[in-house]
């Protein structure tokens, strides 16, 4: 699985001044220490301290942002944006007019996080409206394109990294950003130039190379392919991190057994995507119980999860298991990704979960919503043909 970096995930505005003041904690106080448990990422205490320098001063636009912002960190997101609402006002000075750049900013992270992409754009965009603290768009271009890809919506995507690559262009991470939209375009010859050129800015990036390799295999050279991998494989580095990503270099080279042992050590260093890796070559060697296990493991493990490939994984391999009831639970929080490249499977399996159940109503209906949005699936088209033999019935009442 692919893992695109996002750009500072939450910037805390460190604008605050001390109150003075003897006896009890002032508010400035609370705010400082609300700060450093933010930076340490303490968020729940965060939470505490900097609910607290609200409660005492309710007057400082900063509070209510770092507030929100903690807020984000916590998975609050609907009480986020209530907080940030408070703070955008229609008043043109620059005061103002910063923090509601600041505000939308923080709202778009919000929707962002909460897969809703479309609101994270209209977020994004008004804040790269406001003139002020333009050190932030780069950031905001930045999740502005990534909420677009994951909306599916490719040429507006690859136009916002363009926008990025004017101001940054020897960014590695932006080049792979677009190259990978590019190939979902359907682009092969702008995808693979951007591939070489975030290579050629960061020859020790990983994910240029897998990028690459998906690219090249996808579109049928699979000698191109190996030769990418095994460029990769001589990258040398000494890291954790390094050794992880040899793991998986091995793991697209199908050396398995190297693989299995290298990733065996990586989550033991703390890096909990060698589950998913893990469950992914026993999926392939149809140890399904195993690959159960492992993705369960990552689920458990991680975090921050960034895409609803792990929940499609699962439910497959719960459905080769013949567990149809588990396997429709994850398959549907997949689909609260609402993440474009990964419906039309979790949709499909969804579907084939249902008529599994024997809840051939359901499984008629979803299918009815499927193919309205995928009316070129064949298959579907056929397999709704053998639903409709399935549904009951519909009684009639004669007139008397």
């Amino acid at each position: 699985m692919k893992k695109k970096k996002l750009k500072n995930t939450a910037i805390l505005i460190l604008t605050a001044a001390l109150l003075g003041g003897c006896g009890s904690k002032s508010a400035g106080s609370y705010h400082k220490d609300g700060l450093e448990y933010f930076n340490s990422g303490n968020y729940d205490k965060a939470e505490v301290s900097l609910a607290k320098a609200l409660e005492m001063n309710a007057d400082r636009a900063d509070y209510y942002i770092d507030y929100a912002m903690t807020l984000i960190q916590l998975g609050k997101y609907e009480e986020a944006i209530q907080y940030f609402n408070r703070i955008i006002l229609d008043k043109d000075n620059s005061i103002v007019k910063k923090n509601n750049k600041i505000a939308y900013r923080g709202k778009g992270i919000a929707y962002f996080n909460s897969h809703s992409y479309t609101k994270a754009i209209e977020q994004f965009d008004k804040a790269l409206a406001i003139d002020e603290l333009s050190d932030l768009n780069m950031d905001i271009l930045c999740y502005k394109g990534n909420s677009q890809e994951k909306a599916g919506l490719y040429e507006k995507a690859a136009e916002t990294y363009t926008a990025v690559l004017d101001k940054k262009p020897s960014d590695a991470d932006t080049y792979n950003n677009r190259a990978n939209v590019y190939s979902r375009m359907g682009n092969y010859e702008k995808s693979l130039a951007d591939y070489d050129q975030a290579i050629k800015l960061d020859n020790k990036n990983y994910d240029s190379y897998f990028g690459k390799y998906f690219l090249m295999s996808e579109n049928g050279d699979e000698k191109g392919a190996s030769a990418v991998l095994e460029m990769a494989s001589h990258i040398s580095g000494t890291t954790q991190e390094d050794k992880f990503n040899l793991a998986k270099v091995h793991y697209y080279m199908e050396n398995y057994d190297s693989a299995i042992a290298e990733l065996d050590e990586a989550f033991r260093n703390g890096y909990t995507e060698a589950y998913f890796y893990l469950g992914n070559i026993y999926e392939k060697k149809k140890d399904y119980e195993t690959a159960v296990y492992n993705y369960g493991m990552y689920i458990s493990k991680e975090a921050d999860i960034e895409s609803a490939a792990v929940y499609n994984q699962l439910g497959v391999c719960l459905i080769k298991e013949g567990n149809y009831e588990e396997a429709l639970s994850y398959i549907q929080k997949g689909l609260e990704y609402n993440e474009f490249s990964f419906n039309q499977a979790l949709k499909r399996n969804e579907i084939i979960a249902y008529e599994n159940l024997g809840d051939f109503e359901e499984a008629y209906a979803r299918m009815t919503e499927y193919l309205a949005l995928y009316p070129e699936d064949k298959e579907a088209l056929e397999e709704n043909e053998f639903l409709k033999t399935r549904l009951p019935e519909v009684s009639t009442v004669k007139e008397e």
